[in-house]
């Protein structure tokens, strides 16, 4: 039933037209549908009592029929895009069949129209006031409401004038006949400047509501700029922090390798330790067990500060010498494919459930094989870590289009998250919450992707996992 009123109410409708014409078309069918249904309703009720009783239809009855094909028709003519037709059908039409046809044709007026034939002109009178617009249509308004005006002035006289038989009431009506009709009068102005009030301060809060809107959309359209401005500059702060870090490092490896001047001294000194006065290497038996400890221990120094050294130079190494990227079109299946090759026994051995998709499925982007794979495995290899000892480990890689047309790739995992506070660091160089790690995974893979003028996002909370995006 839903889509069938959907259906009847949308007949006409032109995409592209303003909204004021588009409501009107819909509540012109849905007014015309109601109408029908009511007649459809009424006649069948008339005709199975007139069944029951025995007794012939009259013009009463033919009339519901007329107004039942008129209403048809309107939603017919409307449905071929005569919507106007349609609505002025609808607004002149039914109290014209329904009140005047038998009247002024036939001389069908029963007794008791006389008493409700005004009101029913009165409750007519309420369509045109709902269909048409007072300030864009004014003409046509002003003229329904004379119109109705009229009808209710002169409905008593012309069924008085055509009825075929005169009835008992018009003589009691006429008694107090001034009154009778000032009453209808009456309430036929109350209600059509009611009515008339409410839609002029419809309008004006639909006015005033249009303006809030077009302001809003100014503010929001200063927004976005606002917001893609803050993002270039952001990108440009990334971009100039990246640069101060590789001058820093470089720094950094400097002084690293002059700090290793005192381990060369050291080593120089125990093997003096070795040595006689004539600067020949003793034998073994003329070594002392002191001297012999020494030279342990200083090995042992050389050998622990060295290899911390050499660590810390490739950690830096790695983040400063990044190759140029090879761009060119890849396929994102592609790049799923080798991970789940790399990590698939991985994580069944860990009992990690994984997942991936890709939608559409023939997604690409302008990248670095290579170095856009190293990232994602940077990124899983955090995503294991990250839940050791979590009940039901699982990790999912996504890519996806979003609204402004960029390629999204999401590695997602349920370990247990991320405070704000590490958020805030977490890309920097060296920054690492484990002590065995050079914090350097990060950092470089944040360094390759501005290298593809694209960006690496994080979203998490403690407990509730992380996700890391891949914004191309």
């Amino acid at each position: 039933m839903h889509k069938i009123w959907e259906y009847i109410s949308n007949l006409g409708v032109k995409r592209g037209s303003d909204k004021f014409s588009q409501r009107t078309i819909v509540l012109t069918n849905q007014l015309n549908f109601v109408m029908l249904v009511s007649m459809i309703l009424l006649f069948v009720t008339t005709f199975i009592t007139l069944l029951f009783i025995h007794d012939t239809m009259s013009y009463g009855t033919l009339r519901v029929v007329i107004l039942l094909f008129v209403c048809l028709l309107n939603l017919i003519v409307s449905g071929f895009g005569y919507t106007q037709l349609s609505k002025l059908s609808l607004i002149f039409l039914p109290a014209a069949i329904f009140l005047l046809g038998p009247t002024i044709t036939l001389g069908y007026v029963e007794e008791e129209s006389y008493t409700y034939y005004p009101y029913i002109v009165i409750a007519a009178s309420i369509i045109p006031q709902i269909l048409l617009h007072p300030k864009k249509e004014k003409f046509l308004f002003w003229f329904a409401i004379l119109y109705y005006f009229v009808f209710t002035l002169l409905i008593d006289l012309i069924m008085i004038k055509f009825g075929s038989e005169y009835f008992p009431i018009i003589e009691r009506i006429d008694t107090f006949y001034p009154f009778y009709k000032i009453s209808q009068i009456a309430i036929f102005m109350f209600i059509s400047a009611s009515i008339y009030y409410l839609r002029m301060l419809n309008i004006r809060y639909e006015e005033e509501l249009g303006r809030k809107n077009l302001e809003l959309d100014f503010q929001n359209k200063e927004l976005k700029e606002q917001k893609e401005k803050i993002e270039k500059h952001k990108d440009e702060l990334v971009n100039r922090e990246i640069s101060t870090w590789q001058k820093l490092m470089s720094i950094i490896s400097h002084e690293i390798v002059n700090s290793a001047i005192p381990i060369t001294n050291l080593a120089g000194m125990t093997g003096q330790m070795l040595e006689d006065e004539t600067g020949a290497v003793m034998k073994p038996e003329m070594i002392g067990e002191e001297v012999t400890e020494d030279i342990h221990h200083s090995l042992k120094i050389i050998e622990s500060r060295t290899l911390a050294l050499i660590n810390f130079i490739k950690a830096t190494k790695s983040l400063t010498q990044i190759p140029t990227p090879s761009i060119r079109r890849i396929s994102v299946q592609e790049i799923f494919d080798r991970i789940t090759g790399l990590y698939l026994a991985r994580f069944k051995e860990a009992g990690v459930n994984f997942e991936s998709r890709i939608n559409p499925q023939d997604l690409c982007v302008d990248a670095d094989l290579e170095l856009i794979e190293q990232v994602i495995i940077n990124l899983v290899q955090n995503a294991l870590e990250a839940m050791q000892g979590i009940p039901g480990p699982s990790i999912s890689i996504k890519a996806f289009m979003d609204e402004h047309n960029h390629v999204r790739i999401t590695v997602t995992d349920n370990g247990a998250g991320i405070s704000q506070d590490i958020l805030e660091k977490l890309f920097l160089p060296f920054y690492s919450t484990k002590t065995n790690k050079s914090g350097i995974g990060l950092s470089l893979s944040q360094q390759i992707m501005m290298l593809h003028n694209a960006r690496l996002e994080v979203q998490s909370e403690p407990g509730k996992g992380a996700t890391f995006i891949l914004v191309f």
